[in-house]
């Protein structure tokens, strides 16, 4: 009985680590965004960033956010249903260089795969 309790727990640990995902953020501008994710509130600074969800609570869709520290704020929502999106005719956030708006792109195959978002 006690083996069969350890293998019970065991199976349960397992599936506990394979049921969170990963979101790999290749931040591509010079600026730092604050994701507000379909998990919890992350901050990406310029370059790559990985990301492993709580077990349950999956990333599959997140809103790209520059707070410029009072409103207006610039944002884009972008996820498994909506892949592309831009900051076009937003405030411009200063850190921009050579654009007047920053786009997201967003790669998943299902709502609990790995997820990739690039901004730039």
């Amino acid at each position: 009985m006690k083996k069969l309790l350890l293998g019970v727990l065991a199976l349960t640990g397992t599936y506990g680590i394979t049921s969170a995902n990963v979101l790999t953020v290749h931040n591509l501008t010079a600026c730092s965004y604050t994701l507000s994710t379909s998990g919890p509130l992350l901050t990406v600074p310029p370059g790559t960033s990985t990301f492993v969800s709580a077990v349950g609570n999956d990333f599959y869709i997140t809103k790209v956010v520059y707070n410029f520290g009072s409103f207006p704020e610039t944002s884009i929502g972008v996820g498994l249903g909506t892949p592309y999106s831009n900051s076009a005719g937003q405030p411009v956030p200063p850190c921009l260089v050579g654009t007047t708006f920053y786009t997201a792109s967003w790669s998943q195959a299902s709502m609990t795969a790995n997820a990739t978002l690039v901004i730039f």
